[in-house]
Order: C-alpha cells, then structure tokens, then sequence
C-alpha cells in the first residue's frame, strides 16, 4: 500500500476516533441529568407521601354533654369492674385448650397451660345495676398473650366499652409495641369516643408512622346474646358452683 493510502487510512482512523469521542462526550451530560431528575423525581414522591391511619388507629371525640355524661357513666362502671377483678370478687375464669373445642373452667396446672389457647375472665352480675364483663386474652405458642379484648355490657345486653389491647415484637420502632384502642358507645349504640394509643414496654409513646404493627381479624360483637352464642360457658348459675374458681 502507498505511502499516500496509508495517509488516508490513518486519517480516517482519526476521524472516527474523534467522532466516538464526541459522541461520548456529549451523553454524558444528558445521562448525569437523567440521573438527577429521575432522583429529584423520586424524593419528591417520598416527600409528598402521607401516612393513612387505618381505622384502628383513628380518634373519636364527641364534644356534646350527653355524650360526656354517658362516657363518665361508663367509666365509673369499669372502675367498678376493675376493682371487682383486683380483688379477685365475683370473678369467673374460663379456658379454651388446643385440645378441645368447649370452653370450660380453667385450671391453671403446667400440663394445662401448655395447651393454652385463650383465657377468660368474667363477671356477671344480675342484681342492682346489671352488668356483665368479659376480659378475653389470646396467647401466642410462646404462651404470652398476643391480644388482649375486654367488653363491657349494659342492663340492656348491648356493648357500651371494649378495649383492644396488642403487642408484637419486630414492629421496627421497639423491641416491643403495645397497641391500646377503647371504644364507648351511647344508648343507641352509637359511637361517641375512641381513643388509640401506642407505646413500648416502658411506657413511652411510639409513632406508629415508624412501626409495623399486624393487624388481626376481630368482632366486637354489639350485644351480649350474640356474644354468650359465640362463647358458650359453663353456666355461672349452676347450684354446683360455689364460688369463682380461681387462679
């Protein structure tokens, strides 16, 4: 090949070469611009993202007299309740095992807690101001209780309080996460307040915008009827009880 075709040759070479490069320099701006908008995009999507609270963790509050009276009025009526389960007065206590399908006194033996699936408390009163309370516990395989559910009937069998109580760990805000919500309902079974609550194993208010908390599947079941249906006791009347078994 002569000197002049090598020439040529080489020329073009060059001029591919610096072609490439140019090329090469001209995406680079664009590519670095892509990369920051697509980034700009995405904190702005995380900015302008708003937590929902679900429905459990909504507040109730009406303002009106009425319902501020029946809401003392309950209120006296769980006190009166937790001072019956602290000393331990008129209190019955039921269970259901893995094992069987009744519910049926509990026994409190090492054998028995090992089959523990739910627990129950329960006070039933039918003279002077009628009432009837039922704290449910639900324990996990570790045989700690996962949920804890408390109802609290009026003279009339309709629900006027119930409480939700929860726990997990690896909820990403604590070692441990209670949930706590309280419903009140007025005399028409209307919902006149609920509170929600969560917190850590010290007492210590949590953001629940910064944990997981797994919701389960529940009833709160609105009258008394339908509940004793779904939770069949051994009666509390039978002349063969003398007394609420204890712990």
């Amino acid at each position: 090949m002569g000197v002049s075709n090598m020439r040529f040759v080489g020329s073009i070479v060059v001029l591919v070469f610096m072609l490439c490069a140019y090329r090469v320099q001209a995406q680079e701006p664009d590519s670095l611009y892509s990369s920051y908008m697509q980034e700009e995009a995405y904190y702005d999507e995380e900015e302008s993202y708003e937590y929902e609270p679900s429905d459990e963790e909504k507040i109730v509050q009406d303002e009106s007299d009425e319902a501020r009276e029946r809401v003392l009025y309950v209120e006296d009526l769980y006190n009166y309740v937790y001072y019956l389960l602290e000393n331990d007065s008129l209190v019955y206590r039921y269970a259901k095992y893995k094992n069987q399908d009744e519910i049926v006194d509990f026994v409190g033996t090492s054998a028995e807690l090992e089959n523990l699936d739910r627990k129950f408390e329960v006070i039933d009163i039918t003279e002077e101001e009628p009432l009837f309370y039922c704290r449910e516990y639900v324990f996990n395989e570790n045989k700690a209780w996962d949920f804890i559910y408390e109802r609290l009937y009026d003279k009339n069998g309709k629900l006027i309080f119930f409480v939700r109580q929860y726990n997990t760990y690896n909820s990403g805000c604590a070692e441990v996460a209670f949930e706590r919500s309280e419903y009140y309902w007025d005399d028409k079974g209307e919902l006149i307040r609920k509170t929600y609550e969560i917190y850590d194993s010290h007492n210590t208010s949590l953001d629940i915008t910064d944990c997981w908390m797994e919701r389960e599947v529940y009833d709160k079941i609105m009258d008394k009827e339908s509940f004793l249906l779904a939770h069949p006791f051994p009666t509390t009347n039978d002349e063969t009880i003398e007394e609420p078994a204890k712990e």
